[in-house]
Formats: C-alpha cells, sequence, structure tokens
C-alpha cells in the first residue's frame, strides 16, 4: 500500500489511533495526527531513543528459607 504524501498525516494519525485502540485508549482524529506528527519530528530530528531502564538483579531467597527444588 503506497501513501500519497499530502496523504501521510492523515494515515499516520489512523495508525496510531488503531495502535492505542487495541489497548483500549480511545483517541480522537485530530488527537492521533498530531501525536503521529510529533513522534514523525523527532525521528526525522535524530533525538536518541530513551535511556533502558536498568535491569533487576535476580532476588535472593530470604534467609533460613529452602529452595523449591
Amino acid at each position: 500500500m503506497t501513501v500519497d504524501p499530502q496523504d501521510a498525516p492523515r494515515h499516520a494519525g489512523r495508525v496510531v489511533r488503531r495502535v492505542l485502540l487495541r489497548r483500549n485508549i480511545a483517541i480522537d482524529a485530530e488527537s492521533a495526527q498530531f501525536v503521529a506528527a510529533t513522534v514523525q519530528a523527532v525521528l526525522q530530528a535524530g533525538a536518541p531513543p530513551p535511556p533502558r531502564p536498568p535491569r533487576r538483579r535476580p532476588r535472593a531467597p530470604a534467609p533460613g528459607c529452602q529452595p523449591l527444588l
């Protein structure tokens, strides 16, 4: 499927809206287009991705507990 350059913002807005609706988040078409335009602007600006949160270490068993296996 090809998208006209003039229809790109509207198409991106529909994609954003569809993704959010899959997660049961309702959003109107105008807000979806705004979110899509903002995301595209950030991606085109070459902003680095947000840092990942540190991984959790495995929990040590509490003192005095025996392993399950």
